[in-house]
């Protein structure tokens, strides 16, 4: 089976180089690097997006359409929303693409034009899986805005019942679901998305990220 692993910073992939199995080539597409690795009896194409939903969306469909992968996996820093620690990991149950809004158009808020449900759901049987590691499952608001106002975090919990936020989640999710390819997302909580999130999202990108890295392995080996 080909796994796509998609990536923003990084800080966030260079220290799975070493474990994601044998490296094969690589090459650049729209301005993205995708490197092929072997592990288990998968093959990996890891995208190394860059920040944003524009960039992870494209990095996500190139992955499905170009390299043939039928299952995606995100692995990425967020800020929490609710209180969440600083280096705790968390699963995915669903994302919200909040900076979406055509509600004059009769839409609920948060959801595309071809896509009724705003919440869309990652691999259920995948989160179900991971329940032995005792995480939190989380629903994850994502945007293209880095939350450091208190007052906007606030909001984003409250419309719609987030938990953590990011930059790449929705391109990734509206991708795969519009594509009928399941993903599932492990995330590392680095700020609070308030005051203090620029200078605790420095310090978690300089943590060594230990127990998530097995636990994106465990992802890949039972996709």
């Amino acid at each position: 089976m080909n796994i796509g692993f998609v990536v923003a910073m990084e800080s966030e992939y260079v220290p799975f180089l070493s474990k994601l199995g044998k490296f094969v080539d690589s090459e650049v597409l729209a301005g993205i690097e995708f490197c092929k690795y072997e592990l288990y009896d998968r093959t990996i194409f890891l995208a190394k997006c860059g920040i944003g939903e524009i960039a992870s969306s494209a990095a996500t469909a190139l992955l499905i359409g170009r390299f043939g992968c039928r299952y995606i996996v995100n692995f990425g820093l967020v800020g929490s929303l609710d209180g969440a620690s600083c280096g705790a990991i968390a699963v995915v149950r669903d994302v919200v693409h909040y900076d979406c809004d055509i509600t004059a158009f009769g839409h609920l808020a948060g959801a595309p034009a071809d896509i009724e449900n705003p919440y869309v759901p990652a691999d259920q049987k995948m989160v179900r899986s991971l329940e032995r590691f005792a995480l939190p499952v989380l629903r994850l608001a994502s945007g293209d805005k880095f939350i450091a106002d208190p007052v906007l975090s606030n909001k984003i919990k409250t419309d719609f019942s987030a938990n953590i936020c990011d930059m790449e989640g929705a391109g990734i999710a509206l991708t795969c679901a519009r594509a009928h390819v399941p993903f599932t997302m492990i995330k590392l909580v680095s700020d609070g998305a308030n005051d203090n999130a620029t200078e605790d999202f420095v310090l978690a990108k300089e943590r060594t990220f230990g127990r998530a890295f097995d636990i994106v392995l465990t992802v890949i080996r039972e996709a």
